[in-house]
């Protein structure tokens, strides 16, 4: 799977931490990390207009399946 960011390579990674262990997904390029949490709290419609029309991507992973699952 590819980073939405820099198309970057993403790698399935689990962390701890004092909230518990979850799983998400690490770019080994650019460090984006992504998991359920962070999808669930970002924006659904990009912002409008500005100077910043090229950080108006989709961020969210591209994949037919749900790769974020937390079991």
């Amino acid at each position: 799977m590819n980073c939405p960011k820099c198309a970057g390579l993403l790698i399935q990674e689990e962390l701890q931490e004092q909230g518990g262990r979850f799983q998400g997904w690490r770019c080994i390029q650019c460090g984006l990390r992504l998991d359920q949490q962070i999808l669930h709290n970002r924006p659904t419609v990009p912002p409008q207009g500005g100077e910043d029309a090229e950080d108006d991507r989709d961020l969210s992973p591209s994949s037919p399946s749900d790769p974020l699952e937390i079991t």
